[in-house]
């Protein structure tokens, strides 16, 4: 396939306009040989790497906006948050029109990954699914589905990780030593699956420090923070949610681990916990960027760039790597994130409208300005 556009290429996003070529889905470079038009896919606008949504909660989606200004923990600590009672009183249709209507979102955002958070065990896995199959998956956003067991016994964690992309857990301060040590040690036993014939590795990551409250609870009760406690414990996720109240030890040991963090800058606004110390943190750590709860916020990508741009005045590029490649390695999603020789053909595309057109910084036009309408639904 040829591909004729605008592209933010490499790494460094450099804006390179001409031909792409695309054999067997992989990228192979740049070509200005002749060719015949009728066999170039000609795109006015700019293609740009494919947006990666690296944490939602998108069940949460069949109840917006429930409890405006409650606490953190009266919303969302399982298992009798707000969160938790107004799920359990929705049956399964609603659930899924929800989550059907939650990918639409995350399609017309340009978001073509997205890793969420499955409570309610195999059945919630099983929702999801059911709802990207009749939502069409060929036109869904890919999803790395990580299970949360309902019961912590032997037979139900091996299920929920068997039938998912790996685990998705709540803060460390949900859990005993010995069941942190016990969930931690049947992932490991399963952690290398086959999907579609090929070997890959499931996923195991954890809240941590996400409001002070979780914080000041691990530091009285176990003489650590969240971090520190799961590291003694010889429990390593393959990445950490939130961060908001990261210690600097916390910071230097997760580097030593080298732990990547995702963040949920507005998230956290929205539930009023604090800020992450991004500056910091972007200095020593890979970070990566999700949306969170659909309950509490859309899942655009592009509002959330927007708002660690106006929040912290990281570089542009910097913000948009969170939010492609860096999302791309952290979620172990191979070959994605740049556009580049070596990798897939996945992109955004966006259209040659008033958020792009006389910009002179395009990297930064785009993550500041462009909204849903900007998107071009293609698929190639």
């Amino acid at each position: 396939m040829l591909l004729k556009s605008n592209f933010l290429y490499g790494e460094d996003f450099k804006l390179r306009k001409g031909v792409l070529i695309i054999e067997d889905g992989m990228i192979k470079g740049f070509t200005n040989e002749a060719y015949n038009s009728d066999d170039v896919f000609e795109f006015k606008g700019f293609v740009i790497p494919p947006l990666i949504n690296a944490h939602t909660h998108i069940a949460d989606n069949s109840i917006k906006d429930i409890g405006i200004n409650k606490s953190l923990d009266e919303l969302v600590k399982p298992p009798n948050g707000l969160k938790h009672k107004y799920l359990s009183g929705c049956d399964e249709k609603t659930l899924i029109e929800g989550i059907r209507f939650g990918l639409r979102d995350m399609r017309e955002n340009g978001i073509k990954y997205f890793c969420d958070f499955r409570e309610n065990g195999i059945l919630g896995i099983n929702i999801l699914k059911k709802a990207m199959k009749k939502e069409g998956i060929e036109r869904c956003p890919k999803g790395i589905i990580l299970g949360r067991p309902t019961n912590l016994t032997k037979k139900d964690v091996e299920e929920v990780i068997k039938s998912s992309d790996g685990l998705g857990l709540s803060g460390a301060n949900e859990f005993k030593d010995e069941d942190l040590k016990m969930i931690f040690k049947i992932f490991k036993k399963f952690e290398k699956s086959t999907k579609n014939n090929y070997l890959y590795k499931k996923l195991f990551s954890i809240h941590v420090a996400e409001h002070l409250g979780a914080v000041n609870f691990s530091l009285e009760h176990y003489g650590k923070t969240e971090v520190e406690r799961l590291i003694d414990l010889g429990v390593k996720p393959d990445f950490v949610i939130h961060g908001t109240h990261l210690t600097d030890e916390d910071i230097i040991l997760l580097n030593d681990k080298k732990i990547p963090v995702v963040v949920c800058v507005r998230a956290n606004l929205s539930f009023n916990v604090g800020m992450p110390n991004l500056k910091k943190m972007s200095e020593n750590l890979l970070l990566g960027i999700g949306t969170d709860n659909f309950m509490a916020n859309s899942p655009s990508l592009f509002k959330e760039m927007d708002f660690i741009y106006k929040l912290y005045h990281l570089d542009p590029k910097d913000i948009l790597r969170m939010a492609t490649i860096n999302n791309a390695k952290i979620l172990n999603i191979k070959d994605v994130g740049l556009i580049d020789e070596g990798f897939k053909g996945v992109f955004t595309f966006i259209k040659k409208s008033n958020s792009v057109v006389f910009s002179r910084n395009i990297v930064a036009s785009i993550i500041t300005r462009c909204e849903k309408g900007d998107i071009a639904n293609i698929w190639i």
